[in-house]
């Protein structure tokens, strides 16, 4: 990040390097507004290479935050801003972070958990910073009252971690993946994904705590000293009228994204926007369509993940529906069963990864070194996403190897949800699974066990589960059964439950009823 703003301060100071939809800054403005940020959180005391906690939405700040950070080699920690309760907790707990940053509006979920963050000495509030008490071992300043003291430019090296990004859990709690400075360049460079150029604006829509938005979205941007706009949120109905405002080149957007446009009504003007090349992934079905019907030129793909980067590539223009790409020369792949030993070409096995660059996949689990080395056995990182090499040298992925769930562009961990069902009274035991969804993602289904002596009403489990969790998080099927699947050692069976997922006595949320099958 140092290289990169140094380059375009000396080339375009006076570009628009990113906006939101109240303001523009330059590159010159976008540095002197960051350095002014890190300054103020070098002030506070947080030193070089120290976590800091981001629960932001949207908008400039949260630019300002991240790249103050980097630029100065601090870390930045994103936090969904869905999480709240015991998935808040273990977040802020495992970073060990000092400093938080966070909306007026989630201070709350802080409160609700604040005897439980003895490890947090200065809460920094984007708003009224008296809107919510916090305990009173806590400093808690506005936003608006630091000390803005610009810092300087630092040199980072490449091994230096840039942020703490949180990728699902899949046996236990989510994992902070430490992120290098190299890596996160190497999965933003526009030189590798061959898009955004210094005379494209990139549209930026999704959540910046997801590496989407934040690195495929603004940093490939930076890299390539093009512009970058930010959405506050990403919306179906107005996405191409975003575009033409604001003279929007390119954009990367999830495969559930881009089925959400499709499924729009056709309007007079679908292909009336500058938008000529887009990030599509996984690619939808009717990709033809889409490019057909949007007027987009050009759509690519890539299959990676939080600790490993985009490690296959399929260019603008060699995006093909069902596939993902071919793999990048700067990474080895190895599919692999159960054993670790290779498979059969054209057989499925479980990606493992290895970068030929130093530093070019994650640092580890922040604080869980338990769980790195059992991801990066043998040598190689575990993805636990199974893969098989097509006949034209691209990758297809075809199921993820472990319990974890994707919902509209979210990785949910089962572990965690069944843990909240848990709390509920009437629950004995559940086991949480991916159902199909009418979108490219899964759906969440719940399957539970009552206890002895108990009623369970669906709708009052989903409000106890509504007050606890992300929506996102939140299932939308649910059953009941009189036990779960095991094997003998006591392991829930959840292919089994997966066989025959949506059944005449899974009860969906959206209708209040069973379904009809």
């Amino acid at each position: 990040m140092a290289a990169v703003m140094r380059r375009n301060l000396a080339a375009r100071p006076d570009k628009m390097a990113v906006r939101d939809e109240e303001r523009a800054l330059t590159y010159r403005q976008l540095a002197d507004a960051a350095l002014g940020l890190a300054g103020a959180f070098i002030g506070l005391g947080l030193e070089r290479q120290q976590p800091m906690l981001m629960m932001l939405d949207n908008h400039l700040d949260f630019v300002t935050t991240w790249i103050g950070l980097a630029l100065t080699g601090r870390v930045e920690v994103p936090v969904n801003t869905g999480y709240r309760g015991a998935i808040l907790e273990h977040v802020v707990r495992n970073t060990g972070a000092r400093v938080m940053m966070i909306e007026q509006a989630y201070v709350e979920r802080l409160a609700e958990i604040g005897d439980a963050l003895d490890m947090l000495d200065i809460v920094i509030v984007r708003g009224d910073p008296t809107a919510v008490t916090l305990p009173g071992r806590i400093s808690v300043l506005g936003v608006d009252t630091l000390d803005r003291a610009p810092a300087n430019i630092e040199d980072v090296a490449p091994w230096e971690i840039m942020a703490i990004m949180y990728t699902s859990g899949t046996t236990g709690p989510s994992k902070g993946a430490m992120i290098p400075h190299a890596q996160a360049y190497g999965y933003a460079s526009p030189f590798v994904w061959g898009w955004a150029s210094e005379n494209d604006t990139n549209l930026a829509c999704l959540p910046l705590f997801h590496i989407t938005a934040q690195w495929i979205g603004i940093y490939n941007a930076l890299i390539a000293g093009g512009s970058a706009v930010l959405l506050a949120r990403f919306s179906a109905t107005t996405f191409w009228d975003k575009a033409r405002q604001y003279n929007c080149t390119r954009t990367n957007a999830l495969g559930a994204v881009a089925q959400f446009l499709f499924n729009q009504p056709p309007r007079a003007d679908d292909k009336d926007h500058p938008i000529r090349m887009m990030g599509m992934s996984p690619v939808i079905a009717d990709v033809e369509a889409f490019k057909a019907r949007f007027g987009i030129d050009k759509v690519s793909t890539g299959y990676g993940s939080t600790e490993v980067s985009a490690v296959t590539i399929a260019p603008p223009g060699m995006a093909v529906a069902g596939q993902c790409g071919y793999l990048r020369d700067d990474y080895e792949i190895r599919l692999v069963d159960e054993n670790d030993v290779e498979v059969e070409p054209g057989q499925v096995g479980e990606a493992l990864i290895r970068g030929k660059e130093p530093w070019s996949t994650t640092a580890g689990y922040v604080n869980m070194p338990a769980a790195t080395a059992k991801a990066t056995r043998n040598l190689w990182f575990h993805t636990g996403d199974l893969l098989r090499l097509a006949p034209n040298g691209q990758y297809v992925f075809c199921d993820r190897n472990n319990d974890a769930i994707r919902r509209r562009g979210e990785n949910i961990s089962s572990y965690e949800v069944e843990r909240e069902i848990e709390t509920h009274a009437a629950i004995l035991e559940s086991a949480v699974i991916k159902a199909p969804s009418d979108h490219s993602d899964d759906e969440v289904k719940a399957c539970v066990v009552v206890r002895p002596g108990h009623d369970l009403d669906f709708a009052q489990l989903v409000a106890h589960l509504d007050a606890r969790m992300p929506a996102f998080m939140v299932p939308r099927y649910y059953e009941i059964f009189e036990r779960l699947p095991k094997t003998p050692t006591e392991k829930v069976q959840k292919a089994e439950l997966r066989k025959n997922s949506l059944t005449a006595q899974t009860w969906d949320r959206t209708t209040g009823a069973t379904l009809n099958v």
